[in-house]
Parts: C-alpha cells; sequence; structure tokens
C-alpha cells in the first residue's frame, strides 16, 4: 500500500521535478524528504599565511632553564622551530530534507569522520650552531612527548539544523518560472567530542597528547541567501546557482591545549599553572561564497556541473590568564587564524527522477564529484573526492 501511494504522488511530482535538475534544487516540495549520504575523502598539506607548505614558525629561547623530564639543566638554547602539517581524511555526512511547505524546507546534517589521520613534522634552526646535537635533542623530546607525529581518530562531527525560503519567485522544482531567491538560517552545533582537560598525573603522559579535534567547539549561526536561474532549451536544462553566507560564532570555554610553543616553560604542570586549565574562545566571523552552472549531457539522465567556492575567515580571538599564548594562539610568523580560501568542483550527476524512464520505485540521484584547491592560506590545500546518493521520498 504504502509502494503504491509513493508511485501515484512521484509520477505526478516528478514530471515537475524531472524538468530541473534535483540535486541543484535548494527546497523540496510539500511533504517531501530528500535523503542524502556521501562519502568523501580528503588529503592535503598545510599552507601557511604566506604560501609555503608550514603551520608557521616559532622563536624558542630558554635561559637558565631547568627541567630533568627533557634534560634541561640550567639550560640556555634558542632557536627557531618550524611545523609541516599534512591530514587524511574519511567523512560519510549524512543528510535529511523535508519540505515543511512548498515554500519551507527544514534539514539535518550529520557528519560522520570514519578517519582522521594529521601528522607532524618539525624542522629546528638552532641560533648557535655549536649547540645543534645538545638543542636538537631536547627539540626532539619535547616534540615526542608534546606532540604526537601520526594523531588519528575517529567519530560523530558538529550537527546542523536549518531552515530555508523562497523569499522571491517559484521554487526550480516547480517548473513555472526562471528565477528564484531563498533565504536560510542553519545552526551548527558543538557536538563533536571536545580536547580533555588537562590532569597532572605525577609525570605520565595526559592523553589530550594524542587527541584530534573533530569541530570547532563553539555554536555557529550561519545565515545564507541564495538563487537559481534555469532554463531549459533543446530538450536540455542550463541552471545557474548562486549562495553568500555569513557565520558567527558564540563564545565558549573550552579545555586549554597544553604544550610548551608561545610560553617559556617546558614543564605540563607550569605551562597549565601559566595559562590555565580553559580559556574562552570565538571563532572568527566567516563568509563564504558559491557560484555554479549546471548543464545536462545526457537529458534527463546526465548531468554535469562545476562551481567555485570562497571562503574568507577573520582572526579567532582566545582569552587566557596568559595575554602573549593568547597572541600566539591568535597569529604568529608564518601562521594566522584569518583564512581564505578559494576551490573548483566538477561533479558528474547520473539522474534517476524521469516518473517514465526511472529504474525502480524510488527516484535518485548518484554523484561523483572533486574539489580541486586553487588559493589556501592558513588552512589545509586538501584535495577532495567524493561519492552521494540522493533518494526522494514522500510520507503522509
Amino acid at each position: 500500500m504504502l509502494i503504491n501511494r509513493i508511485h501515484i504522488f512521484l509520477f505526478s511530482l516528478f514530471f515537475a521535478i524531472s524538468y530541473v535538475f534535483g540535486q541543484t534544487h535548494f527546497t523540496v516540495p510539500q511533504n517531501v524528504w530528500r535523503v542524502s549520504i556521501f562519502s568523501s575523502k580528503a588529503s592535503g598539506d598545510w599552507i601557511g599565511e604566506n604560501g609555503a607548505k608550514e603551520v608557521g614558525q616559532d622563536s624558542i629561547l630558554f635561559s637558565d632553564h631547568s627541567d630533568a623530564r627533557f634534560g634541561l639543566n640550567f639550560t640556555t638554547f634558542q632557536g627557531t622551530l618550524t611545523e609541516l602539517r599534512k591530514e587524511n581524511v574519511s567523512t560519510l555526512t549524512s543528510k535529511i530534507e523535508y519540505g515543511f511547505t512548498d515554500k519551507t524546507t527544514v534539514s539535518l546534517e550529520v557528519p560522520y569522520i570514519r578517519n582522521l589521520l594529521v601528522e607532524r613534522d618539525w624542522n629546528w634552526k638552532p641560533d648557535f650552531l655549536d649547540e645543534a646535537d645538545s638543542s636538537q635533542q631536547t627539540i626532539n623530546g619535547l616534540q615526542d612527548y608534546y606532540f604526537s607525529p601520526r594523531r588519528q581518530t575517529s567519530g560523530f562531527g558538529d550537527i546542523s539544523l536549518g531552515v530555508k525560503i523562497v523569499l522571491m519567485g517559484t521554487p526550480a522544482w516547480s517548473a513555472k518560472g526562471l528565477v528564484s531567491v531563498y533565504g536560510g538560517v542553519m545552526v551548527q552545533f558543538p557536538s563533536s567530542r571536545p580536547l580533555s582537560r588537562y590532569h597532572s598525573a605525577n609525570g605520565s603522559h595526559s592523553s589530550q597528547f594524542e587527541e584530534v579535534l573533530l569541530g570547532s567547539g563553539t555554536t555557529l549561526w550561519k545565515y545564507s541567501l541564495s538563487g537559481e536561474f534555469y532554463k531549459k532549451s533543446w530538450d536540455r536544462l542550463f541552471n545557474i546557482s548562486w549562495a553568500a553566507q555569513i557565520a558567527n560564532s558564540s563564545k565558549a570555554t573550552l579545555n586549554t591545549p597544553i604544550f610548551f610553543l608561545g610560553i617559556s616553560q617546558t614543564n605540563p604542570d607550569s605551562i597549565a599553572g601559566h595559562i590555565g586549565l580553559t580559556y574562552l574562545y570565538k571563532r572568527g566571523t566567516e563568509f563564504r561564497g558559491m557560484i555554479s552552472a549546471t548543464l545536462d549531457l545526457w537529458p534527463e539522465r546526465v548531468s554535469f556541473m562545476g562551481n567555485q567556492i570562497w571562503l574568507f575567515k577573520r582572526q579567532d580571538q582566545f582569552i587566557s590568564s596568559n595575554p602573549e599564548w593568547d597572541k600566539r594562539m591568535t597569529s604568529h610568523p608564518g601562521y594566522d587564524t584569518e583564512m581564505i580560501q578559494i576551490s573548483q568542483s566538477f561533479v558528474l550527476f547520473l539522474n534517476n527522477l524521469d516518473p517514465l524512464k526511472k529504474i525502480g520505485p524510488i527516484p535518485f540521484i548518484v554523484e561523483i564529484g572533486t574539489n580541486l584547491p586553487i588559493l589556501t592560506r592558513n588552512n589545509y590545500s586538501d584535495f577532495r573526492t567524493w561519492i552521494g546518493l540522493t533518494c526522494y521520498f514522500q510520507m503522509w
């Protein structure tokens, strides 16, 4: 009975939906569910503010410093430490959208990081060459203690809940107009696993030093304005879409990451005492822009889309018990929390929407895509590939 009801509804509905390419829709019709699953893989190096493959440079100076844990006995040494970093990440993202009305669509997005591997490497340049051997040994000991060369984790990322409303025109799926404009609000909750709080354990290694974060730790409010122009000529659809988004972060109290950079201490208990076990954090405001063009290669069967995405993020704010640490976390030579990224994507869609030609009772779209970095500063320059499946249902 349920399958028959789905057949009757979708036969009439998807005559309209098949007129335009389904996945580019910003909304769905009333009582329609759009369920999507995306499997993606990405890898890339961190690109610093000067375009080099480095996270940044720290000037290290320990003057008459003693720490038996790392073999420092009232030693004075100084130099420059440069960090190199790369990541490999595999993600499975589920997204559920529901047409509350013909003009309003609500959505829920749940990312699951199946595997995240972060690899670190370091280059140490002492200021005094005759101390190269001893200082290198000390730096190696500090790095091994605070920064594992390979950190790996998995788990749920930050969940997002949103709503999108038609502000002008008619939705593309209605096939009754050429232009439509949408407004949206989305809230991204800090649902991922947070960094553990540092606990002194009489010299043992804190679990915090092995952890990798899967989210920002703050609530993000995202406001968007988007639109599309669509036209069908010679039985082929041509669609241009655009979107602009601004994301504001709430302030959050987070556990302090304990490490020796940016503070003239090597003992973790002393570092925690100088900075504090927690700090106040506010992520910088983000601005995103996107423009895409979609063309039917094989009418109602195969479509191709190219889009370009721009991302700019302002500096993050850190407030702890140590102003110098706050400044170092915000920016230091070769590194800044202000970020810019431009990327180009290409996507191939296999459409199974036409009620007279579709395979099986459920309309669906399969997509295969790749994302190429064009310009990156202060972020991972990831090459990403993905495959996705989107299905349409109606329940009432």
